[in-house]
């Protein structure tokens, strides 16, 4: 499974550093271009979701197009646009007009969809408006699998066939399953599902050991016994369940982060960046969106345009490195 050729960390750093520069510019580079956010909006705003409806990016759509649409006094329309991982709703944000009237809510499968469909144009053509949210992704187990903890699964693995599942492939789960391998030195079998739900299934039904997913998925499960939360794959701990270990705490550096953000496209004046930035930070963090958010297992975080275009290059790095490493590529 580990095809492909591994080149030297100086590599990814100058992938980053490029990275970088295509994206800063994309916030940076209109400083001085004339003020249009005065009168903005003046009409409805088109939000599109890169996912099907119903789904974890089209909640959070909808969480935050209320606030915005009651801010603004102007509709925001929610326009579906799936297929191609995030990547054909993504396309269509990049190519629409640069006024502010059509935005993008995407999510961390971005990176890794950009270099697997090979659509980093697509991603240059966006412009970082800000992060709304993260969400905590965990590693969960079959009850079948004799393991507690992140070593004995390690040491488990190495003396076991075991297999991972993933919410599909190319998607943030499955790169975090092949970064588990090359940090473990283990090899576990990729097996895809379409959605949390059916690996939540497979799980539940011992068809497979191991399960990334977000952790909001695995949470309703735990009391089943059926399911075991093993870690999570964040940097920190989550609120949601302080007890779950993470996965850095046995393998340090170790650390695959969701997020949720919005991006208008690339040449959108700034002045209506940095307004359409203030307004969904306020929307996401009033009382009642917040805790609707929490419910839902996101921690609201949010910032300037600038740490979130840093946020998606040093995602890049990370991905394009994976991925060269594994040799992975779409099937």
């Amino acid at each position: 499974m580990h095809g492909g050729t591994v080149r030297g960390d100086g590599m990814f750093a100058h992938f980053r550093t490029a990275a970088l520069r295509t994206l800063i510019p994309a916030v940076v580079a209109a400083l001085a271009a004339p003020a249009h956010a005065q009168t903005y909006p003046t009409k409805p705003v088109r939000l599109i979701v890169p996912a099907s409806p119903a789904g974890g990016l089209d909640q959070v759509a909808r969480l935050i197009e209320q606030p915005l649409a009651a801010m603004w006094g102007q509709p925001v329309v929610v326009d579906n646009r799936p297929g191609a991982g995030v990547m054909v709703g993504s396309e269509v944000a990049s190519k629409a007009q640069a006024d502010g009237y059509t935005l993008l809510i995407v999510n961390s499968n971005l990176p890794p969809n950009a270099i697997l469909y090979d659509k980093l144009a697509v991603l240059n053509g966006l412009a970082p408006v800000t992060l709304i949210a993260t969400q905590p992704s965990a590693m969960g187990i079959s009850a079948a699998v004799a393991a507690t903890t992140v070593p004995e699964l390690i040491a488990l693995a190495k003396s076991s066939k075991l297999t991972y599942a993933s919410t599909g492939h190319g998607t943030l789960g499955h790169l975090t399953g092949e970064m588990f391998k090359i940090a473990t030195g283990t090899d576990l079998l990729h097996v895809p599902y379409k959605g949390g739900g059916p690996v939540m299934v497979a799980l539940a039904g011992s068809e497979i050991s191991i399960g990334f997913a977000s952790l909001p998925s695995f949470l309703p499960h735990r009391k089943s016994g059926r399911i075991r939360i093993i870690a999570l794959t964040s940097s920190k701990r989550s609120p949601v369940a302080p007890e779950v270990p993470t996965v850095a705490e046995s393998l340090p550096g170790f650390s695959v982060e969701a997020w949720t953000g919005v991006f208008a496209p690339r040449g959108t004046p700034p002045d209506v960046v940095r307004k359409i930035n203030s307004d969904t930070v306020r929307a996401a963090q009033a009382p009642e969106v917040h805790k609707r958010f929490l419910a839902q297992g996101f921690e609201v975080q949010s910032g300037p345009p600038q740490a979130f275009a840093s946020l998606i290059a040093s995602d890049l790095a990370k991905y394009q490195k994976v991925i060269r490493q594994t040799g992975l590529k779409l099937k």
